[in-house]
């Protein structure tokens, strides 16, 4: 395969990941605003109670496997040990089957004891109780997302996520209309199962497309020259061995959340909020200014899963140029996105926070976690460049230290009456800044990397910043001409063409600066290919 047909499949994994994952993001965004339009702040703060504890107990299940998999994987097949590469997928899912069970049977029979160990809500039991069997489910399917991705196939990985998004989003919705008669506390807990039943569908279509795949599998994998001398003792210990730094680093953010849940109440109702309106502030935070947050990273993600196997397949190859070229596309391609997201979500934080949620009051924690958007998607990125070229342990160690702070600021300041919910909000970006900088440092020192600061700093700041300028501007226009003319909906109308204008004279801002590329164009879902044909023609892009 030549490096540029592999440049391709890498951009093409990570369009194929990053249209899945926007899909389900997109589904996933749309029942949190029904959510909290049906249950409230308040109930939204029960649900969110129970996802931290859920989060830090999947993430110790999974072992870091679907990445150390993956990773594993393409290792192997690029030494052309394809045999070997199918005796550690079936390793892995053993693996994920038995711990997976053992840490759900835990969470369940342990969830009582924890919400009273955390000083949590108590009325959020129940939904920690359903979100329980989802770890077995998750940890499963994980090993097989991990084999797929190992064979730089996002295919399956995508199907299972639009679907596994699609079952939970009926199943939340539907429970919790049917629930929220009989109280918050059941509406919460309708709201946490689906988690289990989304994943169940998840994992049933990579079950079908493995068994309608197998043969075809089973031939690319008996191939390979090599016949298979790794034990089973062998693997699990070269899975762990990546694996737990892994798993380790991905402990570090659900225990930022827990670290919120843990002290965000508790600091509130010290500065002077009951309990109820502690868990409501809780819930505008957590289950309406972050998933705001959260929303513009998708692409990140698809960029960092996609990039494990890549660069992982580059680093075993000995091609630098190509880990640089894959390095600096997915760096650069993260600040073009990230930037003008985190600057929309702070200017217009009050717009969206009503219209979207009807919780308007979350637009004081979303002004002072807007521009995590940026340190979020950066940490992200970052980390898949680190774990591409084996470097597992860096990530994990430097989101430590930014967890450090984070939990340090949330404890300090939420606690302050004059921040509040603010200092929760504050500690986030701050944690986050801090993992991200420190992984640039090492992707530069362990790879080579240099970043190129007008390329990826000076012109991409530039363009938002004139972007934030034209935002204010038509934004308060609009509303002035729409408001004279009594039209309804003018609020809504006003606020979503702002996003609509800015996007597009953003865009445009790029293409005069000379900062849009065919392959970024290419990459996009539907209409991507088509349009960076339609400009390179005119050679308005390269």
């Amino acid at each position: 395969m030549s490096e540029n047909t592999k440049q391709g499949s890498f951009i093409k994994g990570a369009a194929i990941l990053t249209a899945a994952g926007l899909a389900a993001r997109v589904m996933g965004f749309g029942y949190r605003v029904i959510l909290t339009r049906i249950i409230g702040a308040e109930g939204m703060g029960l649900y969110q109670m129970a996802y931290p504890i859920y989060t830090v107990l999947l993430v110790v299940s999974r072992s870091g496997i679907p990445v150390a998999l993956a990773k594993l994987i393409a290792d192997k097949i690029a030494a052309d040990k394809r045999k070997e590469a199918y005796k550690i997928f079936k390793v892995a899912r053993k693996m994920s089957f038995i711990v997976g069970l053992i840490i759900s049977i835990i969470m369940a029979l342990s969830a009582r004891p924890l919400i009273s160990l955390l000083s949590l809500d108590p009325r959020s039991y129940y939904a920690v109780l359903a979100i329980s069997p989802a770890i077995f489910v998750v940890s499963i399917m994980a090993s097989y997302r991990g084999f797929f991705q190992g064979l730089q196939d996002m295919v399956p990985t995508a199907k299972s996520q639009i679907l596994e998004q699609f079952i939970r989003m009926f199943t939340m919705v539907g429970l919790v209309v049917f629930l929220v008669p009989y109280g918050l506390d059941y509406a919460a807990a309708g709201a946490s199962f689906g988690a289990v039943s989304g994943a169940f569908g998840g994992l049933l279509i990579l079950l079908y497309i493995y068994a309608k795949r197998r043969e075809k599998i089973f031939s690319f994998l008996e191939k390979g020259s090599d016949s298979v001398e790794l034990s089973t003792k062998n693997v699990v210990k070269r899975i762990i061995s990546l694996g737990v730094p892994i798993t380790l680093g991905a402990l570090v953010m659900p225990l930022m959340s827990l670290v919120d849940l843990v002290f965000v109440p508790n600091r509130l109702q010290a500065a002077g909020y009951m309990v109820r309106e502690a868990t409501a502030l809780y819930g505008m935070f957590s289950a309406v200014a972050m998933p705001l947050v959260n929303f513009p990273t998708i692409i990140t993600v698809s960029l960092a899963a996609s990039l494990v196997p890549a660069i992982a397949e580059a680093f075993t190859l000995g091609k630098e140029k190509l880990i640089n070229y894959r390095t600096q596309t997915a760096l650069r391609l993260t600040v073009l996105i990230s930037l003008p997201a985190a600057a929309g979500l702070f200017l217009l934080a009050e717009p969206l926070t009503e219209i979207i949620f009807a919780e308007p009051g979350a637009a004081v924690p979303l002004r002072f976690v807007a521009w995590g958007v940026f340190f979020i998607a950066l940490q992200q990125t970052s980390t898949g460049i680190l774990n591409g070229i084996g470097k597992t342990s860096i990530p994990a160690r430097n989101l430590m230290i930014g967890a450090v702070f984070n939990g340090f600021i949330n404890y300090t300041l939420t606690a302050v009456p004059a921040f509040g919910i603010r200092g929760a909000a504050l500690g986030t970006t701050i944690g986050f800044a801090i993992a991200a900088l420190l992984n640039l440092y090492y992707v530069k020192k362990e790879s080579g990397f240099i970043i190129d600061a007008k390329t990826m700093i000076l012109k991409p700041l530039t363009a938002v910043f004139l972007m934030g300028v034209f935002v204010e501007v038509f934004n308060n226009l609009l509303n002035r001409l729409l408001e004279a003319n009594e039209l309804a909906y003018a609020y809504q109308i006003s606020t979503f063409t702002t996003v609509a204008a800015a996007a597009i004279f953003y865009f445009v801002l790029l293409l005069i600066l000379k900062e849009i590329k065919y392959n970024d164009l290419a990459m996009l879902p539907l209409f991507g290919k088509k349009l960076a044909e339609l400009l390179r023609k005119y050679r308005i892009i390269e």
